[in-house]
């Protein structure tokens, strides 16, 4: 097989919960800080739909006046915690491997910053062929805004008709609605089932083998 036999050049990935297996260390650095500085207990449901969009934001609405404790608690445990909790899913650092072996381009379109995401993928063991093409940084706009793929089409010389975009959120799907890029919905992250299914979307997947068979056949 060869690219000229796939619909696509580049797959584009989403980070925290479609790459690597993150979702119990953020909700649990979200428990920490809001019950360091604000004495709440929080519960894991109000947190899920958080995880895939700017963390910066998300801590000014919840903190309000504490907002820079908070941000600080928060940091606090994930970076003593990041590398004891996060792990890749099961089948995909392997899945990143024959994509390479088929000259497809893959890189990570995420909000987190790009420090602690590439730490992620290391930890997690994935090739140093995947790289993140665009992070919180690198934009004002984030997902469900286009603005984060299209700045990873420009890093990477592509153009949406070569690439699909792969995320476990309804930011993801929406944001490669926007940005005109195929998109696959996996279920096995921080978004429902159901809701995903209400996006559009080239495909859904439930399991690591079915991304597989839909990205390479």
């Amino acid at each position: 097989m060869s690219t000229q036999d796939l619909p696509w050049k580049l797959v584009l990935f989403d980070l925290d919960g479609t790459l690597i297996n993150s979702i119990d260390l953020v909700v649990a650095a979200w428990q920490h800080a809001f019950a360091d500085v604000l004495g709440k207990q929080l519960d894991r449901e109000t947190v899920l739909p958080w995880i895939g969009l700017p963390l910066t934001d998300t801590i000014a609405e919840q903190g309000g006046d504490k907002a820079e404790a908070l941000r600080a608690s928060y940091d606090q445990f994930m970076q003593a915690n990041h590398d004891d909790m996060v792990t890749a899913f099961a089948g995909l650092p392997e899945l990143l491997d024959d994509l390479a072996v088929y000259n497809v381009g893959t890189a990570v379109v995420t909000a987190k910053g790009r420090e602690l995401a590439e730490r992620g993928l290391r930890v997690a063991g994935y090739p140093e062929t995947l790289h993140v093409a665009a992070a919180m940084e690198d934009t004002r706009e984030h997902k469900p805004n286009p603005a984060p793929l299209l700045a990873a089409l420009a890093h990477e010389g592509a153009n949406a008709s070569d690439a699909v975009y792969v995320g476990d959120a309804i930011y993801d799907l929406q944001a490669a609605e926007a940005a005109g890029i195929p998109a696959i919905g996996v279920t096995w992250g921080a978004g429902k089932r159901d809701a995903l299914h209400q996006q559009r979307a080239l495909a859904f997947a439930d399991a690591p083998d079915e991304l597989r068979a839909q990205l390479l056949g």
